[in-house]
């Protein structure tokens, strides 16, 4: 186990873009968010500092919401530290909150369950402005048909149908699907997901296999059988990255 003596654990609560990365985990040779954050704390503290987030997110995929933990010595309160911060981070990604937390807390192993909301443009036209934050379908969808198929999900299932190949074992691929709803706004409509966990892609296919729903190309009693075969290759195809946003992360005692 590591040593933390003298060392103080800080939470923050980070917002980001997603667009011009290549996701949340540090890769050679390509710009991402855990990158960025970890060149400003070297900024700020003048030694390598590792910060761990809640999950991964994919390239492309945003954050309104993102948990993330580190530990390092304790030169600035939580205010300073989210100004100096966000003085040394692209403006493509913001520092909402910060906070300091015991040594021993971490921003993944200690996460209770998270929401994420996807966003859907369901309009003739394109919205210039958005093409990078939403998923753009010019056709209408059935939105009561919808939400009969999300109506499935809730509760404690094996969601092996809507997660892809993550590239590593899993112990299972069981979830708790707390709540799922689907809202409308205009011609925009959200895709709200809270569970006790995801799996890889989860939330994506899981949108991609209602929007069939919608479209009338499966039935309710279709989307139904893909649930139950417990087997990806029967599924929709995932939805694209550019509407999925984690919107919050949830801990027993931050809040």
């Amino acid at each position: 186990m590591k040593d933390l003596t003298g060392l103080q654990g800080h939470y923050l609560v980070v917002e980001y873009l997603g667009t011009p990365y290549s996701g949340w985990q540090r890769q050679v040779g390509k710009t991402t968010v855990q990158e960025e954050i970890e060149k400003a704390l070297r900024k700020i503290w003048g030694e390598p500092i590792s910060a761990q987030a809640s999950g991964r997110t994919d390239t492309g995929v945003h954050a309104r919401g993102q948990s993330v933990s580190f530990v390092a010595r304790k030169l600035h309160d939580a205010k300073v530290l989210q100004r100096a911060l966000n003085a040394n981070l692209p403006f493509t990604i913001r520092i909402k909150k910060a906070r300091l937390v015991p040594a021993e807390f971490h921003a993944r192993f200690d996460a209770m369950g998270k929401t994420y909301r996807y966003e859907l443009l369901n309009a003739p036209v394109a919205d210039v402005f958005r093409l990078d934050q939403c998923w753009h379908l010019p056709r209408p969808l059935n939105v009561a048909a919808m939400r009969r198929a999300a109506r499935l999900l809730v509760g404690k299932r094996d969601f092996a149908s809507f997660t892809s190949n993550p590239g590593y074992e899993r112990e299972t691929t069981e979830r708790t699907v707390r709540k799922l709803t689907i809202s409308t706004r205009g011609p925009m409509i959200y895709f709200t997901i809270t569970a006790d966990g995801f799996l890889y892609r989860m939330v994506r296919n899981i949108v991609g296999g209602l929007v069939k729903v919608g479209q009338g190309k499966i039935t309710v009693e279709d989307f139904k059988a893909a649930r139950d075969a417990c087997n990806r290759s029967v599924a929709p195809a995932s939805a694209p990255a550019c509407g999925l946003f984690l919107m919050k992360v949830y801990y027993e005692k931050i809040k």
